[in-house]
């Protein structure tokens, strides 16, 4: 079992609320990483995106995520997951699990409001655990369709997701 695996595995664990939030632009070629994760894991689970079902909440925050902190803050998370692109210095499809102290040196720039604000802000407003997950892009650059190494990036973690959340 890979270190994510084990994260999610114990992390989802006991039957918490988890809200998953992919953030990132279709735009700028592999920054749709984490909106295209949201996707394949709402196919995957079968759940719609954007609307709690149980204890899940899928939500596809496009570049401005803050826009759906009402949403967030309804469902009272008690894990919330934020997947987006971050340039990690590994190879394109890497995926790896951040500090949160880290976002602020990330390549988050595609964002209205900065990653942290938004983490520290929902933390307070839903008394809850974050989590942020990157995954490394082979660019961000004006562009339409993701590059086929961090598309695999993106189904790998939704199979790590679905299995854990099983």
């Amino acid at each position: 079992m890979s270190e994510l695996e084990s994260y999610f595995s114990a992390a989802f664990a006991g039957g918490i609320r988890v809200c998953i939030l992919g953030v990132g632009t279709e735009l700028c070629h592999d920054d749709a990483a984490g909106l295209y994760l949201i996707e394949r894991l709402a196919e995957r689970l079968k759940v719609p995106v954007g609307e709690a079902t149980g204890r899940l909440l899928l939500v596809s925050g496009g570049p401005a995520p803050e826009n759906f902190s009402g949403t967030i803050r309804e469902f009272q998370p008690d894990l919330l997951v934020v997947v987006d692109a971050a340039f990690l210095e590994l190879p394109t499809g890497s995926i790896q699990l951040l500090p949160e102290e880290r976002a602020a040196g990330l390549s988050f720039s595609t964002h209205m409001l900065p990653l942290p604000m938004l983490l520290s802000y929902l933390k307070l407003a839903c008394n809850c655990q974050t989590c942020l997950v990157g995954i490394q892009p082979a660019t961000t650059e004006q562009g339409i369709g993701m590059s086929p190494r961090a598309q695999e990036g993106a189904e790998l973690l939704a199979s790590i997701l679905e299995k854990a959340l099983a």
